[in-house]
């Protein structure tokens, strides 16, 4: 029998191939890209971070023929790396991938599964649609650096106070107050509870409670700002920050904006980073006057699980990036 004539077994990787199947999904960056996104899934393997579960191997015999990556994340999300396939890979091979994960995750409490392709590819794209996958947004990737940052504390007629538990109830309110009429991502209105959207968030980077931030004006509160620290890339990530409705129009998006920045420079990190819907014009705007250049892009497909149990009042959509 002829290698392309056997018979195709997709399943979890084994502790003795895993590494290869790592290899052939990151095969689509540079090779200095690929081997360090190799290196940090192997050793959250080891580490028992990413159960070995979420690496799914094609095999014809023992030779590989595809794999796809599957990461579930708090807040009942998951995070699905495109599948790569071997050139002469049966017809269907990505497709096989990618519908055995949405599989795995229908048996899981995962509400929201996206994926972030690197480039407009027509096959990526056909793949993701044909397994129940619809294209969102684009997410622009934007980076400050040093010299854009403060170097005393903004005057901002706004006052800042730290998360700690006991304001938990008060901060998700304030967090699902400033989704109303946002820009970001509206098609994922109502998809998560606002517990799992902060969940989400604080598995972002190194959380701390004094990186979350109520933002208040003459004792009302009025929005958030949440950053999250990432010591590896001497980075700080703007992950969440907006403002309720009655205070939006006032020109307090640029104080969030560099109050952030400010406190990169007190942490001694060198640069803060920012993830914004391309369709959201004020946001890209407001970062752009205040020192954010583009690095990257990424068009994100997403599916909506069912949810096995209803939403409460405290409805809330998945993670945004700036309301203002």
């Amino acid at each position: 029998m002829s290698p392309s004539a056997e018979a195709l077994f997709i399943g979890t990787a084994t502790t003795d191939s895993y590494v290869d199947a790592l290899g052939l999904v990151f095969s689509q960056f540079e090779p200095p890209q690929a081997a360090e996104y190799s290196r940090i899934f192997d050793q959250a393997i080891r580490d028992g971070k990413l159960p070995l579960e979420g690496v799914i191997e094609a095999r014809q015999g023992d030779r590989l023929i595809g794999a796809v990556v599957c990461q579930v994340q708090p807040g009942r999300t998951a995070v699905v790396w495109p599948p790569r396939v071997v050139a002469d890979a049966p017809p269907g091979t990505s497709g096989r991938l990618l519908n055995e994960v949405v599989q795995r995750l229908s048996g899981k409490e995962v509400r929201l599964a996206s994926a972030l392709l690197t480039k407009r590819d027509a096959k990526d794209e056909e793949v993701f649609t044909a397994s129940g996958f619809a294209h969102l947004t684009d997410l622009l990737y934007l980076v400050s650096t040093a010299e854009d940052f403060p170097f005393s504390r903004p005057s901002a007629p706004l006052d800042f106070e730290p998360y700690r538990l006991e304001i938990h109830c008060r901060l998700a309110s304030i967090v699902e107050a400033t989704y109303v009429g946002s820009l970001d991502c509206p098609q994922l209105d109502g998809v998560r509870d606002v517990n799992d959207v902060l969940a989400g968030y604080r598995d972002t980077g190194e959380f701390s409670p004094e990186r979350w931030l109520v933002v208040g004006h003459e004792g009302r509160d009025v929005g958030c700002l949440l950053l999250a620290d990432h010591p590896q890339e001497d980075t700080w990530e703007l992950v969440y920050m907006g403002l309720i409705a009655s205070a939006r129009g006032r020109g307090w998006g640029k104080w969030l904006v560099r109050h952030a920045q400010w406190l990169t420079r007190q942490a001694g990190r060198s640069r803060l980073v920012v993830a914004v819907d391309s369709t959201n014009t004020p946001a890209v705007e407001l970062y752009g006057a205040n020192g954010f250049r583009g690095w990257d892009q990424r068009r994100v497909y997403a599916r909506v699980f069912p949810e096995p149990r209803p939403l409460g009042p405290g409805a809330a959509r998945s993670p945004a990036t700036c309301d203002l």
